[in-house]
């Protein structure tokens, strides 16, 4: 006697949706981080002086 379990499509959907969004996270906090040290370096040079 089999037991088959119901709802694999929607577990094998909701493992691929949530590798994407912790993708997503990770590469939105990378560039953030980018961007905060970017703006720390424009504080010192030439150009961030221009701009305020």
């Amino acid at each position: 006697m089999k037991n088959n379990v119901r709802g694999g499509g929607f577990r094998l959907t909701g493992l691929i949706l949530g590798i994407i969004a912790t993708v997503c996270g990770v590469t939105s906090i990378i560039f953030a981080a980018i961007g905060l040290h970017q703006a720390h370096l424009c504080k010192h040079c030439k150009k961030g002086a221009e701009y305020r």
